[in-house]
């Protein structure tokens, strides 16, 4: 029999105070046969690491920066504070790189959660019957509003940022047709809500997976409430030619040059 086992009170306690909630029990790990223990020996990025029997485990539900990206060392550095430590991997399945995709936990805290809590991951748009999911989504979206971690204005160095938007109003990541047959009706809308014109070179769009990125031309320039429309057809997208939003629900992230998230929008579950 498993011991019983809750997150850590400092998490638990920030996660109900940002979620303007009563006091409630937050996840305990889900009744599951696929029970792993083991001992970290190494960490390849922020959201994978290796356990001392060779097995590749990848954080299910999150998604930390790139290993090029900004803010991809502070996630890595938080797995690193693992090393050595037992470990409970609550198992879900095998990603498409033969990784083993889990949850994992260590003294009653869901590392997962922890990450995204910190702002060192964003929540993947949670799958049916993730019994984790919801919780991954309002830590993100609490870290957020408190500009945690990767989402802080200042996270990958420079100035203020500038008044650029996604307008999710006259945004249609699921338009009516087969998807691979309307990727002009796929779209996204970015509109400038400030004073001034921003040169949009070396700016990026991207999904929650980081599969997609769409990178503007370099001499893409947005003045004072204009919009620039990113449909699914235009060629800086790579990959390119296929559809990009998935219709259950994503997250569209606007990336200035140096790497800073200057906004997001989740849509879906």
């Amino acid at each position: 029999m498993r011991a019983d086992r809750r997150l850590a009170a400092p998490l638990a306690i920030a996660l109900l105070v940002a979620a303007c909630a009563a006091p409630a029990t937050l996840p305990e790990p889900a009744e599951s046969e696929l029970m792993l223990t083991g001992v970290v020996t190494r960490v390849l990025d922020g959201d994978t690491l290796v356990l001392e029997t060779g097995l590749r485990v990848r954080l299910a539900g999150v998604n930390a920066p790139e290993a090029d990206e900004c803010y991809s060392s502070q996630a890595a550095e938080r797995l690193r504070a693992l090393s050595g430590a037992d470990l409970e991997i609550e198992v879900v399945g095998i990603d498409q790189f033969d990784r083993t995709l889990a949850y994992v936990w260590s003294q009653g805290t869901l590392v997962n959660l922890d990450l995204v809590a910190r702002g060192l991951a964003l929540a993947s748009t949670p799958a049916e019957g993730d019994p984790y999911g919801r919780s991954l989504v309002q830590a993100e979206e609490a870290a957020y509003a408190q500009r945690l971690g990767m989402w802080s204005p200042h996270a990958c160095g420079g100035g203020p940022l500038p008044s650029l938007e996604i307008d999710p109003d006259h945004s249609q990541p699921n338009p009516d047709g087969p998807d691979e047959e309307v990727l002009q009706d796929e779209l996204v809308v970015i509109v400038n809500r400030g004073g001034q014109p921003v040169a949009l070179g070396g700016w990026v769009l991207r999904d929650e997976s980081s599969r997609h990125r769409y990178r503007f031309p370099t001499d893409a320039e947005l003045a004072p409430g204009e919009v620039f429309v990113v449909s699914s057809d235009l060629p800086g997208w790579d990959p390119g030619g296929s559809p990009v939003w998935n219709n259950s629900g994503d997250m569209a992230l606007l990336l200035d040059p140096r790497g800073t998230v200057v906004d997001r929008w989740r849509y879906g579950r």
